[in-house]
């Protein structure tokens, strides 16, 4: 794969990133400062270091540890309670397979360097 493919997929985890951040505000999540919130709030921080990161020296490592994000994401509506916001629950879980999705197919470009 190019490192066209890997930028775009560098701008995609920036985008959710950026996302995780700012969504506990936009889907007024149990008044944006529950446990939920922050679990939110610090997976996007994880992401956007780990997206420059990768834009700076992709490594197969740093997909991994997206990925390990990606199924805490997916998680973490269960684990932390959320379950009865809805929306909440359901941005955790969909960004979660998103972030999952990108980390797998990172990683298949990464290994081709290898």
């Amino acid at each position: 794969m190019s490192i066209t493919t890997r930028r775009w997929l560098d701008w995609v985890i920036v985008i959710l990133g950026f996302w995780l951040i700012t969504s506990p505000r936009v889907l007024t999540l149990a008044a944006d400062d529950g446990s939920a919130a922050w679990s939110s709030r610090i997976v996007g921080v994880g992401l956007l270091l780990l997206a420059a990161s990768s834009m700076h020296k992709p490594a197969v490592w740093l997909e991994s540890v997206g990925a390990v994000l990606g199924v805490w994401l997916i998680a973490s509506p269960w684990i932390l309670a959320i379950t009865r916001a809805s929306s909440a629950a359901a941005n955790a879980v969909i960004v979660g397979l998103l972030v999952v999705g990108y980390a797998i197919w990172a990683f298949r470009i990464d290994t081709g360097r290898i």
